[in-house]
């Protein structure tokens, strides 16, 4: 599968503070790729490097081939780009607004190309109606439009379904899903479960590195080998922290600490090692309250790649 947007070890700073440091990482054509992290882990950094919004202290991009740095007017008529706070204009009807960004994006038959995002996104009903009177779903559907007039070949989206109701959230990520055949979809979230509904790859950024990347499949398919325990404590100072991980550490496993908690992760045939660490615990005093074994999740997954 052919690699359409590529970045190699690209470092951005604000003075002296670093946003994102070194990342290296790709999106293919055809493929939608969720871009998870939390709030602050530089997702929208990186999404405004790869649209020329900023550029990077270091590192290459290349959208199609073409360096961001050296080609940034010809990276933008390959690009649409839904950002989290989408601007609009609340005295403009779509049909204008949308015209509009034909307009700015010199698009040619501006009309034709209009009526065909109008039909694609299910706005046509709506196309005169002033974007002040627009559900927050459909102004949402508003922006998605403008984001692929021009028929771009990536197409990025800030949290696309932040703010919207169930019912309008599943017909957002149809939307996105249909949408991605021939296209490179970009879809930044925190949300794992969204990422799970309509990704067919994933990224995970914390603290401005990339922590895991990967095919979706290949991921569940990990998941189905595993399981998740988790031990819940009366309480954990440093001390019973040091000695749990030791602990746990002689049987080649790596605990996730939470306040009063534990977490392993450990492969379904190594099952039987859960026993043995209970009885360690029971020997060295450490003494729990409960454990608890369940099926590791894709959000385990996440919660593993930004344990730091």
């Amino acid at each position: 599968m052919k690699e359409i947007v590529v970045l190699e070890n690209v470092t951005k700073k604000y003075g002296n503070r670093v946003a994102i440091q070194d990342i290296s990482v790709s999106f293919e054509e055809g493929k939608i790729t969720g871009f998870l992290g939390l709030n602050g882990a530089g997702k929208t950094t990186t999404m405004k490097i790869i649209t020329t919004y900023f550029k990077p202290n270091s590192g290459k991009v290349y959208v199609d081939s073409l360096d961001v740095s050296e080609n940034p007017y010809r990276v933008r008529k390959l690009m649409g780009y839904l950002p989290e706070n989408f601007p609009i204009y609340d005295n403009l009807t779509i049909l204008d607004f949308l015209r509009f960004v034909a307009l700015a994006k010199d698009v040619e038959e501006v009309d034709k190309e209009v009526e065909r995002v109008i039909e694609l996104v299910g706005i046509k009903d709506y196309k005169n109606r002033f974007l002040r009177e627009l559900s927050k779903g459909y102004k949402q559907r508003v922006g998605i439009a403008q984001a692929i007039i021009g028929n771009p070949k990536v197409i990025i989206l800030d949290e696309p379904t932040q703010g919207l109701d169930p019912a309008q959230i599943i017909e957002i990520r149809k939307l996105i899903k249909d949408l991605s055949h021939d296209k490179t979809i970009i879809l930044s979230t925190h949300i794992m479960q969204e990422v799970e509904a309509i990704c067919d790859n994933v990224a995970i950024i914390h603290k401005g590195r990339i922590k895991m990347s990967g095919k979706i499949q290949e991921l569940k398919a990990k998941t189905q080998n595993q399981l998740t325990v988790e031990y819940l404590f009366d309480q954990l100072d440093e001390n019973k922290k040091e000695k749990v991980k030791n602990l746990i550490q002689e049987f080649g496993l790596d605990p996730v600490f939470d306040t009063n908690s534990i977490r392993i992760n450990i492969k379904r045939d190594e099952e039987e090692k859960v026993k043995e660490i209970n009885k360690k615990f029971y020997d060295n005093g450490l003494y729990f309250l409960y454990v608890n074994r369940n099926a590791l999740t894709m959000e385990n997954l996440f919660l593993e790649a930004i344990k730091e």
